[in-house]
């Protein structure tokens, strides 16, 4: 059943125009920079997007003028663990492990300082399940950190139900272009 929901969603991301990709980033975007959540964040960590994602970017300039820190997540191709790395302005970036935007510069950050987590994924459900790609990296990654874990996505990407099992983290929120909504908790 999750491979199904995530060839249908990836396919549906993959058919979205240019200018649907900006116009409900920035709605979405929007609502993270109006929550609380982001409000009282002193440090976030979110994705560089890749294909057709939500984009951060609007977020990452935000962050910035207000002095928070700004951290990505660098992918080891082999164990597919993900590293939390600190990204300043001005930064450079290359193509990392799935072609995703890595930093070029390590900027190590401890990660209990980590407030918010923006987590991307193919598809969310209402109660804070996720979908992602497959490979658990980011629920690894979330298993070890208390941070807000807020799943964006489009609105399209909610599905009704997703069957989780212990190696899956939900979402204590998750942020469409249209709305909030409070995980299960």
């Amino acid at each position: 059943m999750k491979n199904k929901i995530r060839e249908e969603m990836k396919q549906k991301r993959r058919n979205m125009m240019p200018e649907e990709v900006f116009e409900k980033s920035q709605m979405a975007q929007k609502i993270f920079l109006e929550s609380e959540q982001y409000k009282n964040a002193k440090a976030i960590m979110l994705y560089l997007p890749l294909g057709n994602e939500v984009d951060t970017k609007a977020i990452i300039n935000n962050a910035f003028s207000l002095e928070k820190k700004v951290l990505v997540p660098v992918t080891d191709s082999k164990t597919f663990e993900i590293t939390a790395f600190k990204i300043t302005e001005g930064m450079e970036f290359e193509k990392g492990t799935f072609s995703v935007k890595e930093p070029k510069e390590r900027i190590s950050f401890e990660l209990s300082k980590i407030d918010v987590v923006l987590v991307p994924g193919i598809a969310f459900d209402r109660d804070g399940g996720r979908i992602g790609f497959g490979k658990g990296c980011y629920d690894k990654f979330l298993k070890g950190i208390k941070a807000v874990k807020i799943g964006f996505c489009y609105d399209f990407q909610l599905v009704d139900s997703i069957e989780t099992d212990e190696n899956d983290v939900s979402m204590d929120y998750v942020i469409t272009e249209k709305e909030i909504i409070r995980g299960k908790l």
